[in-house]
This record gives C-alpha cells, sequence and structure tokens, in this order.
C-alpha cells in the first residue's frame, strides 16, 4: 500500500471524524449526566474551571444541538474528505463542536479524544484557506511523529512501573468495573502468568513501535494491522471505543513517515 502525502492525510481526516462521531454518540448517549442529577451538571462543572466561564453558559442546555451540528461536521468531512469548501465546512463544524464540548464536559477524557482534537486541528491547518504541497507534507510528519510519540512514552512509562512489570497492573485494570470485562478477568484468573504475558506484550509492543519505521513495508503493514487488533480489544474489553478509530486514523500518516525514511536510507530522497 503506497500513498501520496495527500491520500495520507485525506485518510486519515476521515478516519478521525468518524472517531469524534463515536465520541458525539457516546455523549448523546450518555446525556443524562448533563442533567440536574448529572456528573456532568453544570454548576459542578463550572466549579472545576478557574474562573466562570461564559461559553458554559451558553452551552447550557444545549448540548445535544452542539453534538447534532458536530455529528452533521463529521459525516461532512467523512463524506467530501479535507479539500473541498463542504469538507471544510465539515472540519470546521466538528472540531468547533469537540472543543466546545470539551469544555463542558472537562473531566472524564482520554488520550484517544485529545489525540483525535490534535488530528482536526493539524488537518484543519493543512487544508484552509488552500491547501499547499508543503503543508500537506508537514501535517502529515506532525501527526505521524504525534502516535508514534504516544506509544513510545506509553510503552516506557509502563516499563518505568512495577506493577506493569509483575503483571498486576494489567490484572487490576481488568477487574475493574469501569475498564473490565468478566469474561476477560475470569479467562485471566484461569490461566496462570497470563496477566504477566499479556501486559508485557503490551509494553514491548508500544516501546518498540518506534522501531517499524526502519523496517520494511511489509513489516510496517504488518504491525500497523497488529496495533488495530489491539485498539480493537481495547474498544471490546474495555469499552474505550474512541481508541477503536482515533490512533488507527493516524496510521496512513505514519505508514508515509515509513515510506519517506526509507527512501531516505535508500538514497530515494524524503520530504
Amino acid at each position: 500500500m503506497i500513498l501520496d502525502p495527500a491520500q495520507a492525510l485525506d485518510l486519515t481526516s476521515r478516519l478521525a471524524a468518524g472517531a469524534a462521531l463515536v465520541g458525539n454518540w457516546e455523549m448523546f448517549a450518555a446525556r443524562r449526566t448533563f442533567s440536574t442529577a448529572g456528573v456532568f451538571h453544570l454548576d459542578g462543572v463550572q466549579g472545576l474551571h478557574w474562573k466562570p466561564s461564559r461559553l458554559l453558559r451558553i452551552l447550557g442546555g444545549r448540548e445535544m444541538a452542539v453534538l447534532g451540528i458536530g455529528a452533521a461536521g463529521c459525516l461532512a468531512l467523512i463524506l467530501a474528505g479535507p479539500w473541498g469548501a463542504t469538507g471544510v465546512v465539515g472540519l470546521v463544524l466538528a472540531l468547533s463542536a469537540r472543543l466546545a464540548m470539551a469544555q463542558r464536559r472537562i473531566i472524564g477524557g482520554d488520550g484517544a479524544e485529545q489525540l483525535t482534537t490534535l488530528t482536526l486541528v493539524v488537518v484543519l491547518l493543512a487544508a484552509a484557506p488552500v491547501s499547499s504541497p508543503q503543508r500537506i507534507q508537514f501535517a502529515v510528519a506532525f501527526i505521524g511523529g504525534q502516535v508514534i510519540l504516544a506509544y513510545l512514552t506509553s510503552g516506557v512509562s509502563k516499563l518505568a512501573s512495577p506493577l506493569w512489570r509483575n503483571g498486576s497492573a494489567m490484572t487490576g485494570i481488568i477487574h475493574t468495573q469501569t475498564y473490565g470485562l468478566r469474561a476477560v478477568a475470569l479467562a485471566l484468573d484461569r490461566i496462570p502468568r497470563s496477566s504477566l504475558i499479556l501486559g508485557w506484550a503490551v509494553m514491548l509492543f508500544e516501546s518498540a513501535f518506534v522501531l517499524l519505521l526502519f523496517g520494511p513495508h511489509w513489516l510496517v503493514i504488518a504491525v500497523l494491522a497488529c496495533a488495530f487488533i489491539f485498539h480493537l480489544g481495547c474498544a471490546v474489553v474495555m469499552g474505550l471505543n474512541d481508541f477503536l478509530l482515533a490512533f488507527p486514523a493516524t496510521f496512513p500518516c505514519v505508514l508515509m513517515v515509513a515510506q519517506w525514511l526509507s527512501g531516505a536510507v535508500s538514497g530515494g530522497g524524503s520530504v
């Protein structure tokens, strides 16, 4: 699978819009949390900000409308891509709604949400008001480098933790009500050292992810496929639905960066 930078960024933007759409749906499904008795009630969220926010008051009671606007923007971006007027308008709407809801729901976010938002921002900077090959290349390199750094720091931080190294971190996560799945927890309990092996597999995979950039093309594809399966597992087992698309959305950019490095090493040129 050989891409050019514009194709890579186009595919990344559409997948990131899909990840944002999943996030919008999750917030819509949890709409009761924005009510008076909910954890995201306006008064409680307001107290988490440094000073009173006029934006929060404007959004109060209009959260579902904002989510609807964001969903429409995501769909426009998915269908049109980021290069035409329709796609750019959709991108602006999707990103604006996402940033507004991030202020309205200041707690409960995760790394996948942050990565999706960052990806959409970078795509917007590359696509509007007028795209150029240089800005597209920079955007692809930035997104690819960002996700590689995310994997590396996640893996290294886990390796530095005694709880991850002895397997107890994996056991603890899978046994929680929020991030665990009972069937998987029981399976880990029945199989000796399974948590230890699984934990080390995650740590080594994340820490060594950067090395794929210097491998042959088939290896890059294989590692990215394994990464997708990993995020699929996170979605199924841990309920982290946005992880299913947020990280894989950046894989076309990672593949593009790997192609550039491969060309540079072989003398074929780079960015």
